[in-house]
């Protein structure tokens, strides 16, 4: 064993260094992941306070907190490089960009109910226009991120042949 490392061979293939955007996409992601997982526990937390029984609001809090840890999961595999994670976090990010332009629609009912949930802001400004800024902010985001995803596909092994040998493609990356 001794003699292998005095020739300068490697044990164990290197990790491949992880790009700074995919640092950076990966941790916002982790964070924003959190961040509902936060807010789908405290409101799934004052439904329970106010009614034991299920309701429809109840089910679509629930929807969130799995949709939050399943985000959790992919942006964690994302920042580990995994070619899976790739994928799902293409889809992740296309995905929240077609409930952006859905949002958008509703944009007039969203200003609406910020007007009502914040009175001391529709005072001083218009909640639909912020609303609208918002929302096209968020698309802008995920239409970045999709466009970083797709340009880093190399990174992910995502599309390049794979030339190692057989017995290094059976270990996992």
């Amino acid at each position: 064993m001794s003699s292998y490392r005095g020739l300068g061979v490697q044990l164990r293939p290197a990790k491949p260094a992880r790009p700074a955007g995919v640092a950076f996409f990966a941790g916002l992601g982790v964070l924003g992941s959190l961040a509902g997982l936060l807010l789908a526990i405290a409101q799934i937390w004052l439904l329970m306070r106010v009614s034991v029984e299920p309701s429809r609001l109840f089910g679509l809090c629930a929807l969130g907190l799995v949709a939050a840890l399943l985000a959790l999961w992919i942006n964690w595999g994302f920042w580990e490089l995994l070619k899976w994670a790739w994928w799902a976090n293409l889809l992740l990010t296309l995905c929240g960009a077609a409930l952006c332009g859905l949002a958008l629609s509703q944009a007039s009912a969203l200003g609406n109910a910020l007007g009502r949930a914040l009175p001391q802001l529709a005072a001083r400004a218009n909640p639909g226009a912020i609303a609208v800024f918002g929302i096209i902010a968020l698309l802008a985001y995920h239409l970045v991120v999709a466009a970083y995803i797709v340009s880093a596909h190399a990174a992910f092994g995502v599309g390049t042949p794979d030339e190692r040998p057989l017995w290094e493609k059976a270990q996992r990356r």
